[in-house]
C-alpha cells in the first residue's frame, strides 16, 4: 500500500545562547503587535456595536507597525492568531451564554514566520526574515535541505528558560508497507492500549498514568479548598492560581510524554509485525452512558481514550497503516473460541463452556480484529501477551519519525 497524504510534523530546536536576549527583544514586540490588535477589535465592537475583519484588522496593523522590527508576515500571523480565537468563541458562545471574548494583551507572546519568511540553507541553517533593513536570523538545525518548511514559530519554556524553535515541515509519506495483518486496538483505563493480531497480543500498562491523574486530582482538591477560603483578588489567593497553573502545565506535559511515547511505540510495534490496518474499539459517547459510583465515574471521564486514537490515527497513517474504528460493545465478554457470552470481575477471562483462558483486555482486542475481519473463531492455545511499561526512555521499535527517510532504521529497545 502507497500513502501520498500530507502530513505535518514539528521539529524544536534550541535557540543559540547568544540569542536569549534577541528573542525575548522580539518577544516582547510580537506581544505589542498582538495586544494592538485585541484591544483595536475589542474597542471598535464597544463603540460601534460590530467585529472588524481580519482583513481590514491587517491592513491596519501593517501600517500602525510598520516600524516594528518584525517580517510583515509575521505580523499578519499574529492577527490571523487572535481571529482563530475569536472564530472558537463565536462558536463556543452559541452553546454557552456567558463565555467572554478573547481580551488579555500580553506582554510577551509568541513569534511566527511563514513559510515565506523562511529559507532553509544549504548547511541545515534556518534563515528567518526580519523584514526590510533588519538583519535577518540565522538559527543551526539538522534539517536537511529538500524539507517542505512551512512555519516557524519561537517559543518560552519558562520552566528551561530558554527559548526553542518550533519548525513544522510538510511531507508526503511515500512510505510502502508491504504488511497485510490487522491488529485490534482495546483502549482502557487500567490499560490505555490492548493490542492483538491473530496470534500474539501486546499490553501498555496503564500505572503510571494513572498514578499521575490521581495526583492531579488530589491536589486540585486541596489547592480548590484553600482558594475557596481566600479573597478573590487578594495576595494570597493570586498566588494560589499561579500554583494551580504551574501544578496543571507540569502534569499536563507528563502526561503528553506518556501517550506520545506509548502511541509511538505501538506503531513501531505495528510495524515489525507486518501490520497494514488498525481496529479500534469505538468509545464515542461512552461517557453518556455510564453511571457507576462517583470514584468509577471519575476515573471514565478523565479517561484519555479519545486523545490516544487520535494519535495513533495520525501516526499510522502518517506511515501508510489504515486506522478503522469498530463497534467494541461486548468484545470483552465474547469467548473467541465458542462465541458463549461471561462477564468476568477479574483482569482473566475463562470461558465457562470451552474453558479457553486469556487475559480479558487481550480478549476484547482480539474480538475487535475478528468483528472486522468477519475471521472464523480461533481455535488453539495463543502467547501470553507481552507487557510494555512506561520509563522515560522508552523507545520505538523502528526509527520511523523522519519523513525525509523513505526507508525505516531497526534500533534496539529493551
Amino acid at each position: 500500500m502507497l500513502n501520498m497524504a500530507k502530513h505535518m510534523k514539528t521539529y524544536k530546536f534550541p535557540a543559540p545562547p547568544e540569542y536569549h536576549t534577541k528573542c525575548k527583544e522580539l518577544s516582547k514586540l510580537a506581544g505589542r503587535v498582538y495586544s494592538k490588535t485585541v484591544s483595536l477589535v475589542r474597542k471598535i465592537h464597544k463603540k460601534k456595536g460590530f467585529w472588524l475583519s481580519m482583513n481590514t484588522v491587517q491592513k491596519y496593523i501593517l501600517r500602525w507597525a510598520q516600524n516594528i522590527p518584525l517580517h510583515s508576515q509575521t505580523k499578519q500571523a499574529l492577527v490571523q492568531r487572535y481571529f482563530e480565537a475569536l472564530k472558537s468563541y463565536f462558536k463556543a458562545s452559541k452553546t454557552n451564554q456567558g463565555l467572554k471574548p478573547p481580551f488579555r494583551t500580553p506582554k510577551y507572546t509568541n513569534v511566527v514566520w511563514k513559510n515565506q519568511a523562511v529559507k532553509l540553507l544549504e548547511d541545515g541553517t534556518l534563515r528567518l526574515a526580519m523584514g526590510n533593513g533588519n538583519d535577518p536570523l540565522y538559527i543551526p538545525t539538522t534539517l536537511p535541505k529538500e524539507v517542505d518548511i512551512r512555519r516557524v514559530e519561537l517559543v518560552y519554556d519558562k520552566r528551561q528558560d530558554k527559548y526553542f524553535f518550533h519548525v513544522t515541515v510538510s511531507f508526503e509519506s511515500q512510505t510502502n508497507i508491504s504488511g497485510s495483518k490487522v491488529v485490534g486496538v482495546d483502549l482502557g483505563v487500567v490499560h490505555p492500549i490492548v493490542a492483538s493480531t491473530e496470534d500474539k497480543a501486546v499490553i501498555y500498562n496503564g500505572g503510571v498514568l494513572n498514578s499521575k491523574l490521581r495526583y492531579r486530582n488530589k491536589k486540585l482538591a486541596e489547592l480548590q479548598k484553600k482558594l475557596a477560603k481566600k479573597k478573590p483578588g487578594s495576595r494570597r489567593y493570586r498566588k494560589l492560581v499561579r500554583a494551580k497553573r504551574r501544578l496543571l502545565a507540569k502534569l499536563y506535559n507528563q502526561i503528553k510524554d506518556i501517550l506520545h511515547k506509548y502511541t509511538t511505540h505501538f506503531v513501531g510495534w505495528c510495524l515489525t509485525e507486518g501490520v497494514g490496518t488498525i481496529a479500534i474499539g469505538d468509545l464515542r459517547g461512552i461517557r453518556d452512558r455510564v453511571d457507576y459510583n462517583s470514584t468509577a465515574n471519575q476515573k471514565i471521564h478523565q479517561w484519555l481514550f479519545r486523545k490516544i486514537s487520535d494519535l495513533i490515527k495520525t501516526k499510522a497513517e502518517a506511515l501508510g497503516i489504515e486506522v478503522v474504528f469498530v463497534d467494541e460493545s461486548y468484545t470483552s465478554q465474547t469467548c473467541p473460541v465458542c462465541g458463549a457470552k461471561h462477564k468476568t470481575s477479574t483482569r482473566n477471562f475463562r470461558c465457562l463452556g470451552c474453558g479457553f483462558e486469556w487475559h480479558r483486555d487481550a480478549v476484547g482486542a482480539l474480538n475487535i480484529r475478528k468483528k472486522y475481519t468477519g475471521e472464523s473463531l480461533v481455535v488453539g492455545a495463543l502467547a501470553s501477551p507481552v507487557g510494555v511499561m512506561y520509563n522515560s526512555h522508552l523507545r520505538c521499535p523502528v526509527a520511523m519519525w523522519s519523513p525525509w527517510k523513505p526507508t525505516f532504521e531497526w534500533v534496539k529497545t529493551s
